[in-house]
């Protein structure tokens, strides 16, 4: 566990004398914790944007660009927290508050600079992204791109381990589904876009807009997020009905030539 430190500020409740102490139950709020803090890399450097979750349930945040983060309202209970940044080794740990409080802690994060031997991203690799127009749109800065080189240093066992990291963009988990959302609504999901076909309904009971369901992680190529359909492509434009939330495009290894 890389959890750099940690520290807790604890919160008593003062003793009150007369009827104005007895407050009825229902008006009472559960007692609750916060968690704050940084996250830092080896060399002590922040690292901005880093997606801070509590471990398979749908809350979390992100760390602004100084890797400064918070949650508060978090039940009191032994919790465990996921911090994910691509480029870095995901960080797991456990708080156990008894008592309201806010904890402080540092992570630190180390960078994941693992390539496949394998893989090897030549340029004629790269040309049916280039044909798409991706490089052009990464270039413009509009979205949030992984590319073939990160997706290789990742290694995803499933499409969604690409899309944990990204800014704007949280991975739930439960049982066999998996919801992906923007960081500030957990009711609002992305819409998928596949190798420019629509895949899904987002809130669908039938077909969901996991990416697990239509690509398995090693067929992922490149990965584009236009969080609120910001500066999505005219192509994918009507694509998708979340334009409240955003769209997701990857593209698949199907496009390279055989």
């Amino acid at each position: 566990m890389r959890v750099f430190w940690a520290r807790s500020t604890l919160f008593a409740a003062a003793a009150c004398a007369g009827a104005s102490s007895l407050v009825p139950a229902q008006q009472q709020s559960a007692p609750s914790f916060a968690l704050a803090g940084t996250v830092i890399d080896t060399l002590g450097v922040p690292v901005p944007f880093a997606q801070v979750v509590v471990f398979d349930r749908d809350e979390g945040t992100v760390a602004d660009d100084d890797g400064r983060f918070r949650l508060d309202r978090l039940r009191l209970e032994k919790t465990r927290f996921a911090v994910r940044r691509i480029g870095y080794e995901p960080v797991y740990f456990d708080i156990d508050v008894p008592v309201a409080a806010t904890v402080e802690v540092q992570v630190r994060m180390r960078r994941n600079v693992r390539i496949l031997p394998t893989v090897e991203v030549r340029d004629d690799v790269r040309d049916p992204l280039r044909r798409e127009g991706f490089y052009e749109r990464m270039a413009a800065g509009h979205g949030l791109f992984v590319t073939p080189e990160m997706i290789a240093a990742i290694r995803p066992a499933r499409a969604s381990d690409a899309l944990s990291a990204i800014p704007n963009v949280m991975v739930h988990r439960r049982g066999s589904r998996t919801r992906i959302t923007g960081a500030a609504s957990m009711h609002c999901e992305y819409g998928l876009v596949v190798d420019k076909v629509r895949i899904g309904q987002p809130g669908s009971r039938v077909r969901t807009t996991t990416p697990d369901d239509a690509v398995s992680g090693t067929d992922l190529y490149a990965i584009e997020v236009y969080p609120r359909n910001r500066g999505l492509p005219v192509q994918f434009l009507g694509m998708t009905q979340e334009d409240g939330c955003g769209t997701i495009v990857i593209w698949t290894k199907g496009l390279l030539p055989r």
